[in-house]
């Protein structure tokens, strides 16, 4: 590792700043023994020149990153975490001058020394002492350790803030018992610093940036899935884009000829969630979802270990792919849901409530889109209704539309939830946390708008992504025929109408939000001047469905 620092000779840069950090908490040990002008203006200085180092650090890493040295230059992943190395070691300075700052506001000359501030220091240069060998080394449990002063600090921290309090309560020197809480927490902010410091060098040596309560969660769930053993040559690659709050990596064991397990980490409610959807899966339809390896939970945090499963989603071969592979996929995918459908479905009726979902999410759509808000105005002399009232007519005559039957849905049915593995023709879905037996008119709709919200707009890109479109509706206007449900295609209209708006509130470009949101109205103006004739031979309008 040195030696593809060296092409940018930023490691005597960082040893030189780990020591001048390492001098000013000696100078800071220095001046809250004895404070004096002369102590302070070093203080000073010496964070001026810390302040200098760090930006040339951060200047060799920029333009580092923008050169190609081929497979001899340093990844972007170390000179990111470097860049965070060299930014915090800078505030550890900073905050020793802050300390400084705070000593002139003490008025009890006898106050400093009752108090001992030499095991924080300590603390403070012992992690400063593990930085140079955890980074450059790459050593994992070297950084951990620099993590692991942060917590001792927060603990040292805790008990001299109520300390002070007590001081405080029983009257003695209230503004110095002030001055003194400031700096312990200044003390505190450093071991801040050295858990960034650390977490950074995780995130080098793992390849993506990760927080060390989901490295200890990582970790968990390695030695539950008895992958623990090979925890040093594990690589995280982050994968997908999640709203939901949860990370999403792929782990990588190098000792084990690359094999992929799909690591997820988030809030405990969601992660218990999906572990149950996916046991539940794979109760009724074996192999659909992928395998549990581990899961573990904390206090408001879980993590899951879950299988890699082999083959592309079918946004990555609407994106990239050939009709010639995308049909056979599609094609599967029919014989898939044909067999969840037929094998779930319950004569209990579940409706969606299409206008109620939309309604909930209708106001984060106009804070992204605020002209949606306004009346629908006058188009060739005639008033158009506005969005809101065209929504009110939609409620009262859902209420008319329940479906005859509900099957095991997805509940979050998008193209990147479905994967194809064309060497064993098979179908998989992840994802599942939302699964539950519903009306399958919404996981229709979901997917169609989860097709036309890809927003590549190449010639090919859009002519697979209509070919996949209408594929689908036929595919589910049949299986609705074959059933017997003479409203799917009114659901299915409301369905599109809640996920194109709504899917607006995530769309900046205000042309292809516009074109959305007026497919999403003109699905409800279709479908209400339908209700006259009882939706005899209603359809799904192809302006709907594709570009």
């Amino acid at each position: 590792m040195p030696k593809r620092l060296s092409r940018i000779g930023v490691e005597e840069n960082l040893q030189f700043q780990i020591l001048e950090v390492r001098k000013q908490l000696k100078r800071i040990g220095a001046y809250l023994r004895k404070p004096s002008p002369s102590a302070f203006e070093k203080i000073v200085a010496g964070d001026d020149y810390i302040d200098n180092l760090k930006r040339i650090i951060h200047r060799k890493c920029y333009t580092a990153a923008a050169e190609d040295f081929g497979d001899d230059g340093p990844p972007v992943d170390l000179l990111r975490s470097i860049n965070v190395v060299a930014t915090n070691l800078e505030r550890i300075s900073d905050f020793c001058e802050d300390i400084a700052d705070q000593v002139s506001h003490i008025e009890q000359p006898g106050l400093l020394a009752e108090n001992d501030f030499q095991p924080l220091l300590d603390l403070v240069a012992g992690g400063l002492d593990l930085v140079e060998k955890a980074l450059f080394r790459m050593d994992v449990e070297k950084a951990l350790a620099v993590c692991r002063v942060e917590v001792e600090m927060d603990h040292i921290y805790d008990s001299s803030f109520e300390a002070c309090l007590d001081q405080m309560r029983n009257g003695k020197d209230v503004q110095g018992q002030v001055t003194l809480i400031f700096i312990h927490h200044y003390f505190e902010r450093m071991g801040d610093a050295l858990q960034n410091i650390g977490e950074a060098i995780i995130s080098a040596s793992l390849g993506e940036r990760i927080k060390i309560e989901h490295f200890h969660e990582l970790e968990h769930s390695l030695e539950a899935g008895k992958l623990e053993d090979h925890a040093d040559e594990v690589t995280l690659r982050a994968i997908g884009e999640t709203r939901s709050g949860c990370r999403i990596d792929e782990v990588r064991d190098g000792s084990a000829g690359d094999r992929s397990i799909i690591f997820k980490s988030g809030r405990k409610k969601k992660l218990l969630e999906e572990k149950g959807c996916i046991e539940h899966w794979h109760e009724i339809m074996p192999g659909m979802a992928p395998k549990i390896h581990a899961f573990h939970e904390g206090k408001e945090h879980a993590s899951l270990l879950v299988e890699y499963l082999p083959g592309n989603t079918l946004e990555s071969l609407l994106l990239t792919g050939r009709r010639i592979d995308l049909d056979p996929a599609l094609d599967c995918l029919f014989r898939t849901l044909t067999r969840i459908w037929n094998q779930t479905r319950k004569k209990k009726s579940k409706p969606a409530k299409f206008i109620d979902q939309l309604s909930s999410r209708i106001e984060d759509v106009y804070t992204v889109h605020p002209r949606f808000r306004q009346g629908g105005g006058a188009i060739g002399g005639l008033e158009a209704p506005s969005f809101e009232s065209l929504m009110k007519r939609a409620k009262k005559l859902e209420k008319t539309l329940e479906p005859p039957f509900s099957v095991l849905g997805h509940g979050d049915f998008n193209v990147d939830n479905v994967i194809y593995d064309l060497e064993a023709d098979q179908v998989h879905l992840i994802d599942l946390h939302r699964s539950r037996l519903m009306d399958y008119a919404q996981d229709m709709s979901v997917f169609l708008v989860s097709c036309q919200r890809l927003q590549v707009f190449d010639a090919p890109v859009r002519r697979r992504i209509a070919h996949t479109s209408l594929r689908v509706f036929e595919f589910a206007s049949s299986y609705a025929e074959e059933a017997g449900d003479a409203t799917f295609n009114a659901r299915l209209a409301l369905g599109l109408a809640r996920s194109f708006a709504s899917s607006t509130r995530f769309i900046l470009d205000r042309k292809r939000a516009k074109t959305m949101f007026l497919r999403a109205r003109y699905a409800l103006e279709r479908l209400l001047a339908a209700e006259a004739d009882g939706f005899s031979g209603f359809t799904i309008p192809r302006e709907v469905l594709v570009d």
